[in-house]
């Protein structure tokens, strides 16, 4: 009080925030380890690619073969196509085709590298229609969509690259300028005043294959690993980002992806997989992020033509309606995973930016996961939120299990590419922490990370909380349950069981240390141990204590940091035979 008379207001602000207690703010969370129970799979711990023997320290229990690359993957021959990522190019592999598919191909040592420390694998069945040209180059020169030779100078495709591949010349970008190249292929696109080639031969790289081609690729796999059900390939995806063909794959595919086109290479290649191995399971349709969850590749984003011809129903509830509209015989479905990509906008992804203004943003923008009333920060809000889709609000992962519900109920939810910051970001890895937890309690089935972490790296700390927090094996795992934070712009809490233990994720998203009080529902063990990370230190064990009613205070959780609350002794609670 006396501050309060004597002091300006401000002031008294001012040193109230020196005070200790100022600094570790108290956030209240409770936990009912007997509500909202949903039981989870360790497949949402996944990865795509990563060092094979690194994968296998950490404990990765999916690893994903995809992205861009995964394409056009000739399995016979182990060429791939870099496609717009690098010059349009066909880079090759094992050197020895006298076998097929060659010796030591990337395909099968990528699937013997997850095999060998107990992963499953999620292999890309290309379904574009084109593969790299099995007579492709061992060496320099490679085979290329845009050869300069063929098609004039050509200049950057962004400001980070050059025209041409530093290491073979005559590879081009693909793009173009009239005032170096008078073909009357080099056309403007988009609205930045840049053109681009077009009319190129897709010969030039690829050749045209059918579903037939890739059915041979898993009686491959079949004859080397064994069918789905006996310990082989369990998990394959329908290509890669389809709606991006047009602007990733240009060379072979300029022409927009629509809803139809979509579709009926998803039943035609998926019919394929299940007529090889019964047991497979099928993900699709891998869109590229938010605009696709409504519209193609042929539409503006969220609206557009295509659309308007599907009845104005968003292209994901509208694969839905076919996958459920179009059973194989004896009832099974061509696609068993709903296969989504996501990034969250505002230069948070995929990006080295801590900054706390940056690092705010991120840990807010977990929201766009699970949140209705949340307007997302980025490009996206100016979708606007003028009818019943409500665009500017992403709320995924609610949005798409109600279509799941609505369209094709028993359908199963895979995020196979996503980030949230770079590997050395600390926001970033207390946002993967994060991430597990929301898979968890949002229902998520599968989700693969974009990509392994660098070994010791920050973000590797989240895995590491959840596949081996004690260094000696401990997992999260069971079902998650409930858990609510008084304020979860400051702290995240996430509650797991299994069998004895109940473990609560708690997240420190601010930049000062903060004191979380717990209240249980009920009494949940006799003994507690809490590990965690932060910015500064690996997963190691911080506290211990005992517990016996149901209330507990953790002091000082470190700022911008991710803790995981292990209580033990729940089975023995009862031991004696009292209820």
């Amino acid at each position: 009080m006396f501050f309060k008379r004597s002091l300006p207001a401000a002031l008294v602000l001012a040193l109230v925030a020196l005070l200790p207690d100022a600094a570790h703010a108290a956030v209240a969370v409770s936990v009912d380890a007997s509500a909202n129970v949903r039981p989870f799979t360790p497949l949402i711990f996944g990865v795509a690619y990563g060092d094979g023997a690194r994968n296998a320290v950490v404990g990765y229990p999916l690893r994903r073969w995809g992205g861009n690359g995964a394409t056009r993957y000739n399995w016979k021959v182990d060429v791939h196509s870099t496609a717009f990522d690098w010059y349009f190019e066909n880079i090759p592999g094992a050197s020895d085709r006298t076998h097929v598919p060659p010796l030591n191909n990337d395909a099968d040592a990528f699937i013997s590298e997850a095999r060998s420390y107990g992963a499953d694998a999620l292999i890309t069945i290309p379904t574009i229609g084109w593969t790299p040209r099995a007579d492709s180059p061992l060496q320099h020169p490679y085979l290329a969509g845009f050869s300069v030779a063929t098609y004039g100078t050509q200049v950057p495709a962004n400001p980070w690259s050059a025209a041409v591949d530093p290491w073979d010349t005559d590879a081009g970008s693909g793009d173009c300028n009239p005032a170096s190249n008078s073909s009357p292929d080099c056309v403007p696109y988009g609205n930045e005043g840049r053109f681009h080639l077009i009319n190129n031969d897709p010969h030039d790289t690829s050749s045209e294959v059918t579903p037939a081609f890739q059915k041979e690729w898993i009686a491959h796999l079949q004859s080397t690993f064994g069918n789905a059900a006996a310990g082989g390939v369990r998990f394959y995806s329908l290509d890669n980002e389809v709606m991006l063909w047009n602007s990733t794959h240009r060379d072979v595919h300029p022409a927009p992806t629509t809803y139809d086109e979509t579709w009926n290479k998803a039943l035609a290649y998926g019919t394929a997989i299940k007529q090889q191995d019964a047991a497979a399971k099928v993900t699709g349709p891998v869109t590229w992020g938010y605009c696709d969850l409504f519209g193609s590749a042929a539409d503006n984003c969220a609206d557009g033509s295509d659309r308007a011809a599907h009845g104005g129903t968003p292209f994901v509830a509208w694969y839905l309606q076919q996958v459920c509209a179009h059973p194989l015989a004896g009832g099974a479905r061509v696609v068993d995973y709903l296969d989504l990509h996501y990034y969250p906008q505002g230069n948070v992804a995929l990006n080295d930016d801590d900054s706390p203004t940056t690092a705010a943003r991120r840990l807010r923008s977990l929201k766009e996961l699970y949140d209705p009333a949340w307007v997302s920060e980025s490009w996206i809000a100016d979708l606007g939120d003028g009818d019943a889709n409500h665009y500017s609000k992403p709320n995924l992962i609610p949005r798409v299990r109600a279509w799941i519900d609505q369209y094709c109920a028993g359908t199963k939810l895979a995020i196979t590419e996503y980030n949230w910051g770079n590997d050395g970001t600390t926001s970033g890895a207390v946002a993967q922490a994060e991430l597990f937890g929301i898979f968890a309690r949002e229902g998520v089935d599968m989700a693969t990370r974009w990509v392994a972490p660098e070994a010791n790296s920050k973000a590797e700390r989240a895995f590491t909380l959840f596949l081996n927090y004690d260094g000696a094996g401990a997992k999260v795992q069971g079902s998650s349950v409930h858990a609510q934070s008084a304020n979860v712009d400051q702290v995240g809490a996430y509650a797991f069981v299994s069998g004895g233990r109940t473990m609560v994720l708690l997240t420190n998203k601010t930049t000062t240390a903060q004191n979380v009080p717990l209240t249980f529902a009920s009494v949940p063990g006799t003994s507690w141990k809490l590990y965690g990370f932060d910015g500064a230190t690996g997963v190691h064990q911080i506290d211990t204590g005992t517990i016996s009613t149901t209330s507990l205070t953790l002091n000082a959780l470190p700022a911008m940091s991710a803790n995981l609350l292990v209580v033990s002794g729940a089975d023995l609670i009862f031991a004696d035979g009292f209820n």
